[in-house]
């Protein structure tokens, strides 16, 4: 309790000016969508008038309110037999492109770290003396939607399989001092960045190695660690399994991944030792966060390798630095990351006030100066989203700038501001024209409420959803914030040119739970978004206990929470949703809508399928597509010319009916999105849309420029080399892919005399297996969303044991 009582000190001050409305309930409006109840892996039955549950089991025994049970598995950590296994939270969520999500927890075993809980001496245990042993690797799973209810499957390894042996980072300590390490949370899943391949895999890499150093003589305990490893994962969603690729050159924890144009990976940032970064082997990196970047090409042997992009491509980052990929192909730092305090600062951090470009040709970062620059609240926004805006075109059809949301957060690197802000603004690049990128700034309307951690969420209407979060930096103090249930939608303002000039938020709402540190949102096909996450930091920095209450101000929840619950935008409301009931590509980059609505509908929209974690999402884009014909039953769309504005991989399709069924009213916030259609983008210079087939949504997908199929490879071992329906790279002929084995598709533009060649390409769908054909697909039409599963003891969802 002595340090629950510092905790308190240090932050009362700021809680008496942060009391508000942050956790007050307020009943729906027509423009804030709808919610349904919470639904949990364990079956429970979810009681909203106490905002809690109760009647579940996992592992064979009934769970507590938090949804854990007593374990007595092997992979308990020694010293605490009364160790308890949890319901992983969606930390990191991924909506593959067969509808299923899949998700995994951060800070797995923390609740053992709790009042009355001690090690084999009778020791009260704590977070810094014994965390590097009470924790596990996170588990993943496979979340199912549908109109029979959810389902929760177990991916294979269920942890990611991975394992750091290395001890090349371990302090040169003699024992009994040195390091000790442990089998079961040497290769956590956790802090780990992720995006989606060409292929719908999902690579993943690095994550968290806990162990002891210094080791406490004589005890269990030691001075907790935790170092970011090299591992590189894949998911492949075809065998539910995971597959060990070829490490980083780096260590890194809390890394920012980005798909490149040509389809390979960027890599940035990371710290290899969270709590003490001194490398005795290389002493030039000490104290600073990874400098090196590297590039990851799933072409090359071993399958999927990593280079190292030379001292050009050096910079100082956050952790998690906020970087996106810019029409022209460079790769945007938003000056903004995570402000993880108090380790993860670094000595040359004034440097992440500067947003920067990198050019992955040359090699080299240029300077774009300082976001919001004679602003209030101009340069480095820690702990908070920055996310894309839809990319328009202009009135060309180019798409010469890209534009970025940045909402709360906290200021300055570390030490911070502790308290976040309300401050709003977009940042755009703009990368067409002479004189090379240049960096603007506008401000918004502010929002609601100061954030910190929320989660945002691009919608196909071009808004963008704000969920979860807290009042305060809960890495400072954790256990002493308060956290935010109501979200908050945001409406951007364009000019003539489909420039962004500001915006501003309304509420959208209460979710049912208290989500803060770790918390999550992705977007689901039908255009509802999936809310989870939740998994704090014990409570200052001690054991888990849940925050006071005091009046106005909710207490927090210090325990993970493995639940989730489904948001309904307003347009859910709409009886006049367009309906889509197929999808053709046709040559010369154009795609064929079909749809009733035709004569309404004012664009289509290609949205990323949400590969999202630390409110970090570097692939998230909704791209827009111009209407460039129209008949009574179908739009044509133009794709942009270059996979720089749209790179290859999973999208969903929206077909937008006009404001007011006007197909000339384009304006965001007002126009109204059909239901997905799962697509996938191809190429590596130009892109083309690919549909897959209703039997096989997920597999034997274009593969340009993305991973080899597993072919085979048992689940949790290494990929070593090629399988049937490799990549090929670019060959001089254009860019070409392998639909399945023994079919290969050019995806570059025709030229001439190739048009009848590529006419094949009018309603891809791809088939499982060999000489697979091409076949025309056709959506039944669907005028509503599959309905949800209702949190009831009588709709049980299934669930994995």
């Amino acid at each position: 309790m002595r340090g629950r009582s510092a905790f308190g000190l240090l932050s009362a001050a700021v809680i008496l000016l942060t009391l508000g409305p942050a956790g007050l309930a307020i009943a729906a409006s027509p423009d804030t969508g709808s919610y349904a109840p919470p639904l949990r892996e364990d079956g429970a039955t979810y009681h909203g008038a106490t905002d809690t549950f109760s009647g579940g089991t996992y592992l064979g025994q009934p769970t507590d309110a938090n949804g854990c049970a007593a374990d007595g598995s092997s992979i308990s950590p020694k010293g605490n037999p009364q160790a308890y296994r949890c319901l992983p939270a969606g930390a990191t969520m991924a909506q593959l492109a067969d509808g299923r999500v899949l998700y995994w927890d951060a800070l797995e075993g923390t609740e053992n770290i709790a009042a009355g809980s001690t090690d084999s001496q009778g020791l009260p245990v704590s977070s810094v003396p014994d965390g590097g042993r009470l924790t596990v690797n996170d588990e993943s799973r496979l979340l199912s939607l549908g109109s029979s209810g959810a389902r929760w499957t177990k991916p294979s390894p269920v942890d990611g399989g991975a394992h750091n042996t290395s001890r090349a980072e371990d302090l040169p300590l003699p024992p009994p001092l040195a390091a000790t390490h442990y089998a079961y949370n040497d290769g956590s899943l956790f802090c780990a960045d992720q995006v989606f391949l060409g292929n719908g895999e999902v690579l993943t890499t690095g994550g968290t190695d806990y162990y002891s150093e210094p080791s406490f003589p004589g005890t269990d305990k030691g001075f907790i660690e935790l170092e970011g490893i090299r591992n590189t994962r894949v998911f492949d969603p075809t065998q539910d399994a995971w597959v060990q690729l070829a490490p980083m050159n780096h260590g890194r924890w809390y890394p920012s991944l980005v798909t490149l144009g040509d389809g390979r990976v960027f890599v940035a940032s990371g710290v290899t030792k969270l709590i003490k970064p001194v490398y005795p082997s290389h002493l030039q990196d000490s104290g600073t966060n990874v400098r090196q970047t590297e590039t990851f090409d799933p072409t090359r042997q071993p399958a999927g390798s990593w280079t190292d992009n030379g001292p050009g491509a050096e910079r100082s980052l956050p952790l998690f630095p906020r970087l996106h990929l810019l029409p022209d192909g460079h790769v945007f730092y938003d000056a903004a990351g995570q402000a993880f305090n108090p380790a993860g600062e670094a000595y040359d951090e004034l440097l992440w006030n500067l947003a920067a470009s990198y050019d992955p040709v040359a090699r080299t970062w240029t300077d774009l100066g300082v976001p919001g620059a004679g602003t209030p609240f101009a340069g480095f926004r820690g702990s908070t989203f920055s996310t894309a805006l839809e990319l328009r075109p202009d009135p060309s059809g180019a798409y010469g700038r890209a534009s970025f949301l940045t909402a709360g957060g906290v200021l300055f690197p570390t030490p911070g501001s502790y308290a976040p802000v309300a401050d709003s603004r977009i940042s755009t690049v703009t990368t067409s024209g002479a004189g090379g990128e240049r960096l603007s700034t506008v401000s918004t309307r502010p929002l609601g409420r100061s954030r910190w951690y929320s989660t945002a969420v691009p919608l196909p209407d071009g808004t963008v959803y704000a969920v979860s979060g807290a009042d305060l930096d809960e890495v400072v103090t954790p256990g002493y914030e308060s956290p935010i249930r109501r979200a908050e939608l945001f409406t951007p303002t364009i000019d003539h040119n489909g420039g962004y000039t500001g915006g501003s938020w309304r509420d959208a709402g209460d979710q049912a739970r208290k989500r803060t540190y770790h918390n999550n949102a992705v977007l689901l096909p039908d255009g509802s978004v999936l809310i989870g996450g939740h998994a704090p930091i014990p409570s200052g920095y001690g054991q888990t206990q849940d925050g006071m209450s005091l009046p106005g101000r909710p207490g927090t929840n210090n325990h993970h929470d493995g639940s989730f619950q489904v948001w309904r935008p307003p347009y859910f409301a709409d009886p006049n949703r367009p309906v889509v009931t197929g999808v053709s590509s046709q040559p010369g980059g154009v795609v064929v809508v079909h749809t009733p609505d035709a004569p309404s509908i004012a664009s289509v929209v290609l949205v990323r399928n949400t590969a999202q974690t630390h409110l970090v999402d570097g692939d998230a884009r909704t791209v827009k597509l111009p209407v460039v014909g129209r008949t009574a039953g179908a739009v044509a769309v133009a794709l942009p010319r270059s996979t720089n504005a749209l790179p290859n991989g999973p999208y969903l399709l929206f077909a937008d009916r006009g404001a007011g069924g006007d197909p000339a009213r384009d304006v965001p916030g007002r126009v109204v999105p059909s239901t997905g259609q799962q697509v996938f983008v191809v190429g590596t210079s130009v892109p083309m849309v690919a549909v897959p087939s209703a039997a096989a949504p997920s597999v034997a997908v274009p593969a340009t420029a993305a991973t080899p199929r597993i072919g085979g490879v048992s689940p949790g071992t290494s990929r070593t080399g090629s399988a049937a329906g490799a990549v090929l790279g670019a060959d001089g002929r254009g860019d070409r892919v392998r639909l399945a084995p023994g079919v290969p598709i050019a995806t570059r533009r025709p030229r001439a005399g190739e048009a009848g060649a590529l006419l094949a390409l009018a309603g891809w769908a791809l088939g499982l297996g060999a000489g697979a054909g091409l076949v025309v697909r056709r959506a039944r039409p669907r005028r509503r969303a599959v309905s949800l599963p209702r949190a009831h003891a009588g709709d049980a969802p299934t669930h994995s044991s």
